[in-house]
């Protein structure tokens, strides 16, 4: 099989084996693999060169990801598969953990973070959320130990503010209550700080 090359978009080249486009690759990768204009290239080699292309691109796109937001290990590996496989998304994400690219327990505490002070959820909620990022149950558990979580109390002062308008009818008061629930309160929660605000619960 003849290997040939024609410049694609931006830093892109396309590759064609025996004049057919068979795969693209990064112009840089493509000028350090060795082959040249014309060369013979075996299965195994060409299989190779598919292989090491797939890692490139999957790690690529990682990093453009991580540029614009942090993300756990599982939940970076699990977007590059759906489009990388498993493989190359696989060896991708490992090299950006050894180069220190992706923490989980940052991520797991700035997420945290941002869930209980911006969010207001609660911590059953906020763990429920740490959880289907794939964070480590170990990880997850000691951050949201240092959360300073009084549940009754975050209620009732989002009840006298960001809610107050919230309260007039059976029906704003129900739905609020179901927001409140959404967000990982209990019930019993939710009544109690009803109760301190002297606003009465729905039926």
């Amino acid at each position: 099989m003849k290997i040939t090359s024609k410049p694609g978009n931006g830093n892109k080249v396309h590759i064609y084996i025996d004049n057919e486009y068979t795969l693209t690759l990064y112009d840089d990768f493509w000028y350090r693999s060795g082959y040249s204009e014309g060369q013979k290239i075996s299965d195994d080699e060409l299989a190779s060169l598919k292989e090491e292309a797939g890692f490139r691109s999957a790690y690529e796109k990682g990093i453009k990801y991580l540029s614009m937001r942090a993300y756990s290990e599982r939940e970076l590996y699990n977007k590059l598969k759906m489009k990388f496989g498993d493989d190359a998304s696989r060896r991708a994400v490992d090299k950006m953990l050894r180069l220190g690219y992706i923490n989980d327990e940052e991520f797991c505490r700035e997420y945290a973070k941002y869930l209980f002070e911006v969010k207001k959820y609660d911590i059953k909620r906020i763990s429920y959320e740490l959880k289907s990022k794939g964070i480590d149950s170990e990880i997850a558990d000691n951050t949201l130990k240092t959360l300073d979580n009084e549940p009754i109390q975050r209620i009732i002062d989002m009840l006298r503010s960001k809610y107050e308008r919230n309260l007039e009818t059976e029906k704003d008061r129900k739905r609020l209550v179901n927001r409140f629930i959404r967000m990982g309160y209990s019930y019993r929660d939710i009544k109690d700080a009803f109760y301190e605000v002297g606003v009465e619960m729905p039926q």
